[in-house]
């Protein structure tokens, strides 16, 4: 499949929707699709995209071995697995301490069980009840993590803000900061939304390149309403094995937007955001074409494209803590 580029150029397009967070190498927990085991989150890593399969990736385990004939080394257990089945590895969490009722994950038989805390013992040590198997074991503080759910590219429950090194002020420890641009545009973060190892949305300003939103990883605080981020997509230099890293203010970022999966066709002058040159343009339906296929007009940069329906997510913006829907171009 291609698509014409500004230029006249033919360009090749990929077959499915981009999932920045489960790029080739990032750490995943993988839900077990066999009926025995469904709800256990399993330690995994992706090894790449599924050649086969639509909205799938080839995961290889890191507590899981595949079967293998004798003489032969253990090797990891690797298997195709739909997007349904991946979250992101949670951030670690230490020095947490339990208490009698707290839903929890226990670390058992190579993956994470949910269970509940029924009875708080000596030396950090806790009994878990697992209503799966409707029995209850004895666990170290060390073997628990507090149950979260990934639900629409957010923990629930959320995260605890993290404290960063060095000096930081009272201020930043609000629930939210403001912050004001030269513009006057106010922008307001919950706390906890740029926490150290937050996917986050970083827009360009740059000549050609406005309206893109490119997926970044917080490395660190960098000052106040600034910080380190890791790209998702962008090199450090061309033919790099490294991702670009740099300092980025908290007005040109935004939450990663919950991932959406669009079945139905966009209607003419819907705004959109078009997966194009390792990033997420801000775009306008001008066209519904032959199978699937969209020309979106670009205002930024005044360019049109033909995008298919996978390459497209509706539109938001980040206002006030909050995702917006904008109405469509009148």
């Amino acid at each position: 499949m291609v698509r014409m580029s500004p230029g006249g150029r033919e360009e090749s397009i990929p077959r499915f929707m981009a999932y920045p967070r489960f790029r080739a190498g990032a750490e995943v927990e993988i839900t077990s699709p066999i009926h025995r085991l469904r709800g256990t989150l399993f330690p995994g890593r992706i090894v790449a995209r599924s050649r086969r399969k639509p909205n799938a990736f080839l995961v290889e385990y890191k507590t899981l071995i595949a079967p293998s004939d004798a003489g032969r080394p253990a090797r990891p257990y690797r298997e195709e697995v739909p997007v349904g089945l991946l979250r992101p590895n949670p951030p670690a969490e230490t020095g947490r301490r339990f208490h009698l009722g707290d839903v929890v994950d226990a670390f058992l038989n190579g993956g994470w069980w949910e269970g509940a805390i029924t009875k708080e013992l000596k030396s950090s040590r806790y009994m878990v009840y697992f209503r799966c198997v409707k029995q209850q074991y004895r666990f170290e503080a060390a073997e628990l993590r507090l149950h979260r759910e990934w639900i629409n590219g957010n923990w629930v429950p959320p995260l605890e803000a993290e404290e960063e090194d060095g000096d930081v002020d009272d201020d930043d420890e609000e629930v939210t900061s403001a912050m004001e641009e030269k513009s006057s545009e106010l922008c307001q973060t919950a706390k906890g939304a740029f926490a150290k190892g937050a996917l986050v949305e970083v827009r360009s300003d740059e000549d050609g390149l406005q309206g893109a939103w490119f997926a970044g990883t917080i490395i660190n605080k960098a000052a106040r309403n600034q910080f380190f981020i890791e790209y998702q997509t962008l090199r450090a230099e061309d033919k790099s094995s490294e991702y670009l890293r740099e300092q980025v203010a908290a007005s040109h970022m935004r939450p990663y937007p919950p991932e959406t999966f669009v079945v139905g066709p966009y209607e003419r002058k819907a705004r959109v955001d078009a997966w194009y040159n390792e990033g997420w343009w801000e775009g306008i339906v001008e066209r519904a074409l032959a199978r699937m296929q969209y020309r979106v007009y670009f205002e930024g940069t005044g360019d049109r494209m033909e995008f298919h329906l996978s390459e497209l997510r509706p539109h938001r913006d980040w206002v006030n803590g909050k995702w917006v829907m904008p109405s469509p171009v009148s």
